[in-house]
Order: structure tokens, then sequence, then C-alpha cells
């Protein structure tokens, strides 16, 4: 059984682009290498991040991610078991401003989430178009 978090934190205000576009890059690599799947975004001085597995993997990752000073004001908005896997590999993405914003591409991330159950992907949903400029 795979398991899911999904959560939004605020960016440390000492944080700079550089350092963002690290965590972004790191995070994709270290997360494709350890059989971890989902998304994360940063747009507008938040995180945004989808993280499934294998429940105890991603239980023990969320704890390291709740320890990291680089972020904070953490809230999971949910943990739960699902019954595949939604995303295909793990993504991440910079979202400056709405110039940066892809249709096509928020569109594949919602597509992601429909194995999930309808009200977290109506969860999902809310938080992306409220989380990316549009």
């Amino acid at each position: 059984m795979r398991y899911a978090i999904v959560y939004v934190s605020t960016a440390s205000k000492d944080l700079e682009k550089k350092e963002i576009e690290r965590i972004l890059n790191s995070s994709k690599t270290w997360n494709n290498e350890n059989d971890v799947t989902g998304l994360l975004l940063f747009s507008e001085g938040n995180f945004f991040q989808i993280i499934e597995g294998e429940k105890k993997k991603i239980s023990e990752l969320f704890e390291d991610i709740k320890k990291d000073k680089r972020h904070h004001d953490i809230i999971q908005i949910f943990g739960k078991d699902i019954h595949k896997e939604a995303y295909d590999g793990y993504a991440s993405d910079f979202v400056l401003d709405s110039a940066d914003y892809d249709q096509e591409k928020f569109q594949h991330y919602l597509n992601q989430t429909k194995v999930l159950e309808k009200s977290a992907q109506i969860a999902v949903e809310n938080i992306l178009k409220v989380f990316l400029p549009i």
C-alpha cells in the first residue's frame, strides 16, 4: 500500500532564489532515487508538496521535512493510504509569477491526482489554484 502526505509551508525569509532552486533540484534527485513520487512547487514564498511512497519511508521523510529550518508554518493537508501512486516519478517546479504559469503543467499536476479519493482530489485542486498564480 502506498501512502501520501500533502502539505504547505512558508519559506524562511532569508532563503534566496539559488537555495530554493537547490532545494527543488536536490528533492527531485533524492526522491526519484528513493522511490518517492510526487510534486514540489515553490511560489510567492511558499512550498506545496505531495510525497507518496512506502508508508514508513514517507512518514520518516516528513519528520525530516518538519525539522528543516529553511521553512516554517508547516500545515499538513492530509496523510493517507492510497491505492496506487498518482505520480510517475517526482517533479519540482519554481513558479515566480503569472508569467511563469503554464496551464498545461497545472492540468498535468491535477490529472496526476485522479487516483486519490474525491475529497483529497478537491483539496489538492483548491490548494493548487490558490498556490499557483493564474
